[in-house]
């Protein structure tokens, strides 16, 4: 299982062109990657045009030769339309409030190309916690991180779950 994440730009006051990515969704790995690698309006454009992605890493692009999910070029994005053959995996449009509702597809950390051009993030399963700066966070190690969810809430099995079971004791 991996850390979930949503990468976005800011489209307008609360429109965000999105993907979602699988793997490697904490700040000090796809973080440090977006802050680092995708730093200009044209390189967050080219990689939101990939879609969908199961791996964020430092290049974008394959080099010339083979390159998909069996057989991947180390250091490069795997793109689930790309580099998989899968259809519908294209970026959206969301409201922050969707980029928030963690629970759709289990996401831990949201991170926003802003419209001043600067990468803001924030963990998902804390609502309280505003968009941040991410490089700000990163450089003064100041991260902020998602809580752990509480699978038995998830599950229906808080309090009372042998009636929920049918009296049946774990």
């Amino acid at each position: 299982m991996g850390t979930r994440s949503y990468i976005a730009k800011q489209m307008g006051s609360d429109q965000y062109l999105t993907i979602y990515c699988q793997l490697g969704g904490y700040p000090e790995e796809a973080g440090a990657t977006l802050v680092k690698y995708y730093d200009t309006p044209e390189k967050v454009d080219a990689l939101l045009a990939l879609g969908d992605l199961y791996d964020l890493c430092e290049k974008l692009s394959p080099d010339p030769g083979h390159h998909d999910f069996a057989v991947p070029q180390p250091g490069v994005t795997l793109a689930y339309q790309r580099d998989g053959g899968c259809t519908g995996w294209e970026a959206t449009m969301k409201t922050l409030e969707e980029l928030r509702d963690w629970e759709l597809d289990g996401i831990e950390y949201i991170y926003v190309y802003s419209m001043n051009g600067q990468w803001l993030y924030s963990p998902a399963r804390n609502p309280e916690v505003d968009l941040r700066s991410l490089k700000e966070d990163l450089e003064n190690d100041m991260v902020q991180y998602s809580r752990p969810p509480d699978w038995e809430e998830l599950l229906g099995m808080g309090r009372g779950a042998e009636q929920n079971l049918g009296g049946l004791s774990r």
